[in-house]
């Protein structure tokens, strides 16, 4: 018996990585999804501001500390393979996002959340510091080595007795 590995086309695999960053709330669980994801010496910059792989877990951290839950919608994507016809190896995604992100803090008896809307734009290659496995199979060796995010967070309106359904007008 044969079992296929089947490898998301770069597009997906930033969507679905982003989705499981954004949605943990548990250490281990973030620790495990940075280290499938992000390259060891991934050039990170948010907002105009560099920050090193270690900088960069802090803040997802602290962020993700105070989450009890969250929802992310992707709006669009565009991919750039590196190898023409090949969109599953290497290459440039650029993903334009929606996330609402609803906190353990209570105002009045109700959960606040925030929005975060986002435009992430990655290089992925593959990352020859991964050693192949020794037995049979697949090893997703992609990484993202460059990461740039433009994103605005805005807490969002909360009427008591209400759920969360507008942004803060921004200022």
């Amino acid at each position: 018996m044969t079992t296929a590995v089947l490898l998301l086309p770069l597009d997906q695999w930033v969507q679905q990585h982003l989705t499981t960053i954004i949605e943990s709330t548990e250490d281990v669980a973030l620790h495990t999804e940075m280290n499938h994801f992000m390259a060891q010496h991934a050039a990170i910059t948010i907002n105009g501001a560099h920050m090193s792989r270690q900088e960069f877990m802090k803040q997802i951290k602290a962020e993700n500390a105070a989450e009890m839950k969250a929802n992310i919608t992707f709006k669009d994507s565009v991919m750039v393979p590196a190898k023409k016809g090949d969109d599953i190896t290497a290459g440039s995604v650029g993903v334009f996002y929606k996330a609402v992100i609803t906190s353990t803090k209570m105002i009045h008896g109700v959960h606040t959340s925030k929005q975060v809307i986002g435009s992430l734009n990655v290089v992925i290659e593959t990352d020859t510091s991964i050693p192949l496995p020794h037995m049979p199979g697949y090893n997703d060796r992609r990484r993202v080595v460059s990461f740039n995010e433009v994103r605005l967070e805005r807490p969002l309106l909360v009427a008591v007795g209400s759920t969360p359904a507008e942004p803060a007008p921004s200022q």
